[in-house]
């Protein structure tokens, strides 16, 4: 185009003439009168083809016709009328149609287009009470577990007409996760939104039937325990809640970009709670400008009060295997062995589980979600380990417990003095212990234990009966002089001083 810019140039300003122009730019003299007498309003199509694709001869544009055409005559209703899809399936069948289903499918929307039986689909733009209503939405996303990449699901809780979101990540999408992150949403709002949008997700709709939702029994239980009314998108309608949609992916993008690592999805809730709190504190509305920290306060303060809390569990019956685990999608959960074979019932959570049998809760674990992994704790197994004390390091309980650095130096002790199985019968009863004692007196005796070398049970026993049992309390002058003045008249004072017991105590740990 520049070059035509110049030979039309040379022309019309510098009046040079035709013939000197084709020379000194090596064209024919026909071309430059053409580009010369050519309107400057052609000149911007000049060089563009108006091509039609070559798949789309006349004979399927014929085949085309005569199918609408019969699709008219029979008076099809809307909802039954061939699709493109079809067309395409019914065209390669017959050999009429060679090329790609997309470009059909283009052919077929122009076609009934200048049949003037479709048209582009124009949008109403909506515009939100703030308070109102709540748009909720999910998609997946990626972490990293204890070094183990999986798969699991953003749920994000979004604001129409404002940039106040609210997100959590479960690794499943099934009702207990829903139900928790409405808990956790109206929450974090302080307060019930008066209507949730949703799209028509299996969790929550059984079936559409037209404009009407066949609702499961779990969105109906939703809607009743806190109150608000369900409102679902028309089907394939995504922007009808256009704005989760967008938050899903903001929230994905800034939240949760790359593989982030995390000890486990509670301490990835806590952080995901963090980033929605300061955004919140820290930004404004994209187009009044308006703090959202105030926008959120006036959003609170047209929610209806909450309700009681809910945990929102699925229950199954099961029993109790021989291994003393019950199974629940291939991951075992532990109970004590007095529960070896006998019925219980599971209270399955989002992120835990809860075993009861005859409504006496049993034992609570964090879910599992990783192939191959199990939740057994070691509490469970030491009655048994004290019958079978040579299984000790050999049960997958011990071998998958994390033991504090303090208590393997304990065992190492126990092993360098006794027998191997004497050593594990004496850590297997210290190990018992901890029925008796919270963490941080049982952990504060081994401490005891292993700086003046008392680490048999029975002086680990004493040292905790030491430690819990208040000290005993020495009569004070005050009283002496009241009670026994003729005592305390005499001088006497109480002095205790357990140095030098602690000294002989020191070398008798040496000496062993």
């Amino acid at each position: 185009m520049d070059e035509v810019n110049k030979i039309r140039k040379a022309f019309f300003e510098k009046d040079d003439k035709k013939n000197r122009i084709a020379k000194d730019f090596n064209r024919s003299w026909a071309t430059v009168d053409s580009l010369v007498e050519m309107p400057r309003e052609a000149l911007a199509s000049r060089g563009k083809r108006n091509r039609k694709p070559t798949v789309i001869t006349p004979d399927i544009v014929k085949a085309i016709n005569d199918l609408l055409e019969t699709e008219e005559m029979l008076q099809v209703r809307k909802k039954q009328r061939y699709t493109a899809e079809w067309i395409y399936n019914k065209l390669s069948e017959n050999g009429v149609y060679k090329g790609k289903s997309r470009t059909l499918r283009d052919a077929v929307s122009d076609i009934r287009k200048m049949r003037t039986q479709s048209k582009d689909k124009s949008f109403l733009p909506l515009e939100f009470v703030f308070g109102s209503t709540i748009q909720i939405d999910h998609g997946e996303a990626e972490i990293s577990l204890n070094g183990q990449r999986i798969s699991g699901y953003l749920f994000v809780a979004q604001v129409p007409g404002a940039a106040i979101r609210y997100c959590q990540f479960y690794l499943m999408k099934s009702m207990e996760a829903w139900g928790a992150f409405h808990e956790c949403t109206f929450l974090f709002f302080q307060g019930i939104f008066p209507a949730v949008i949703y799209d028509n997700d299996s969790v929550l709709v059984k079936k559409v039937i037209g404009r009407e939702r066949n609702q499961t029994s779990f969105s109906h239980n939703l809607e009743e325990h806190y109150g608000f009314t369900s409102r679902f998108c028309n089907k394939g309608a995504g922007n009808e809640k256009g704005a989760v949609e967008n938050g899903v992916g903001f929230c994905r993008r800034n939240y949760l970009a790359g593989v982030q690592e995390f000890k486990d999805t509670s301490q990835l809730n806590q952080y995901l709670e963090g980033e929605c709190r300061e955004f919140i504190n820290k930004n404004r509305h994209y187009k009044t400008a308006d703090a959202l920290s105030a926008l959120y306060l006036q959003i609170k303060e047209r929610l209806q009060p909450m309700t009681s809390a809910n945990s929102w569990v699925k229950w199954e019956d099961v029993k109790v295997n021989r291994y003393q685990t019950v199974s629940y999608l291939n991951h075992g959960y532990s109970v004590p062995e007095r529960y070896s074979g006998a019925d219980v019932r599971l209270a399955i959570g989002a992120e835990e589980i809860k075993i009861y049998q005859n409504h006496e809760l049993i034992a609570v674990h964090p879910r599992q979600f990783i192939k191959g992994g199990d939740s057994l704790y070691l509490d469970h197994y030491l009655d048994q380990l004290r019958v079978k004390p040579g299984a000790l390091w050999d049960c997958k309980a011990v071998r998958s417990h994390m033991f504090e650095p303090e208590l393997l130096q304990y065992w190492e002790r126990l092993k360098n003095r006794l027998e191997l199985s004497a050593a594990n019968k004496e850590f297997i009863k210290v190990l018992l212990l901890r029925r008796q004692y919270s963490q941080a007196e049982f952990m504060m005796a081994i401490g005891f234990g292993l700086e003046y070398g008392a680490i048999e049970y029975a002086s680990l026993a004493n040292i905790l009966k030491q430690l819990t049992n208040p000290s005993p309390v020495y009569p004070g002058h005050d009283w002496l002089a009241k009670n026994l003045p003729h005592i305390a008249a005499g001088g006497l004072t109480w002095e205790i001083d357990l140095s030098q017991y602690a000294e002989l105590t020191k070398e008798a740990a040496h000496v062993n």
